[in-house]
């Protein structure tokens, strides 16, 4: 019987190991040791999503080490590392059967098939080590596929804080690597469970929105308005509504002394594109309702009689909607403010860190 233990953040790494595990021990029995069985214990720690120092995790994960009768460990982060300035994907300390996957770096497409991949070829490799074999050609082949738009580089290094040996697989390039955990750690954010934060938002701007649409101001306006004016109305107001939410719930971070100023700004501007997706598909929600009412309750025949126009057709109406979504955005972000502020809040990377990191502290004081 071989014995894996995998070291979890909570939250998105812990999902993604609960739905590959029970397939994971079946591969790992086939690909590395068909004579024996695989055990894995998960064990959920928010060190390993609150720290971004290598160190600090693995001191950890040497703990687990002498606590458990595990023959590997690995230890999944939702958080970027970097070697370099350059995005690391796994990180493998050979002074112990050990290694550190960062689920960020594997950027926003499908993940579990990816960590599942990485998992096997990192014990693949450890277990080569082992055997004093050196030959890792196959798996780095097999992890740089998973990469087909990015370059993976390995390199070796001695880390002096801990004295120990490491193999790093990292990106090639750091501004390739930055765009890649930006959208790994917006995947990991979910867009889509913001957005259903702001549902109560969404009611306030319909409601507000089908009461104006009846009157014949916003036929005029929406009639009259060229193209540019309508797409500059719409954008003034996404990103209105945007930086109101980031104000009012306070979800930009500061640097302080001591944190690191590359991992701000990665928050940042994660939160930034997680919210300007979100309000994206909160806009073309609005859009669609109001095209809706307004097919349903405005008759044609009627409008051009009122703004005295020779026909009316397809193109008002997708105006209309168009206008109507652009100016209850506005109404929206205003209800926003007064959504629960830790909904909102749960769905950012720097929230959710701190969190950890007081969970962390009261752990340690209770220790």
């Amino acid at each position: 019987m071989i014995r894996l233990g995998i070291i979890v953040a909570p939250g998105p790494a812990k999902n993604i190991i609960n739905k590959i595990k029970d397939d994971l021990a079946e591969d790992l029995r086939d690909k590395i040791s068909s004579s024996d069985d695989w055990e894995i214990d998960t064990v959920v720690d928010p060190l390993t999503g609150e720290t971004e120092f290598n160190s600090k995790i693995y001191s950890k994960t040497d703990e687990y080490l002498r606590e458990n009768d595990w023959d590997f460990l690995i230890s999944i982060t939702d958080l970027p590392l970097f070697y370099k300035d350059k995005a690391v994907i796994i990180d493998i300390d050979n002074s112990d059967d050990v290694a550190m996957i960062s689920i960020p770096a594997f950027g926003w497409r499908p993940l579990k098939k990816r960590i599942k991949t990485a998992i096997i070829n990192t014990l693949r490799i450890i277990n080569k080590s082992n055997n004093n074999d050196t030959d890792i050609e196959e798996e780095y082949r097999e992890l740089k596929s998973m990469f087909t738009l990015s370059k993976l580089e390995l390199s070796e290094d001695f880390f002096e804080d801990s004295k120990t040996e490491h193999l790093l697989f990292h990106m090639k390039s750091k501004i390739g690597g930055t765009f890649r955990l930006v959208s790994g750690m917006t995947f990991a954010n979910n867009p889509y469970n913001m957005m259903q934060s702001l549902s109560g938002v969404t009611s306030i701007a319909f409601a507000t929105g089908a009461f104006g649409i009846i009157f014949s101001t916003m036929w005029n306006l929406s009639y009259l308005f060229p193209t540019w004016r309508l797409v500059a109305i719409s954008v003034l107001s996404i990103f209105g509504m945007l930086f109101w939410i980031i104000i009012s719930h306070d979800l930009w971070e500061q640097f302080t002394e001591g944190e690191s100023k590359k991992l701000i700004s990665l928050y940042n501007s994660t939160t930034l594109l997680t919210l300007f997706i979100s309000l994206l598909f909160y806009y073309l929600l609005l859009y669609l309702l109001f095209l809706a009412a307004g097919v349903i309750l405005l008759p044609p025949d009627f409008i051009a009689k009122s703004i005295q126009a020779e026909h009316i057709g397809v193109r008002f109406y997708l105006e209309l909607a168009w206008f109507a979504a652009s100016l209850t955005t506005v109404a929206g972000a205003i209800g926003a403010g007064f959504q629960d502020k830790q909904v909102i809040q749960e769905s950012t990377y720097g929230y959710r860190q701190r969190l950890r990191y007081q969970e962390n502290e009261e752990e340690n004081e209770e220790s």
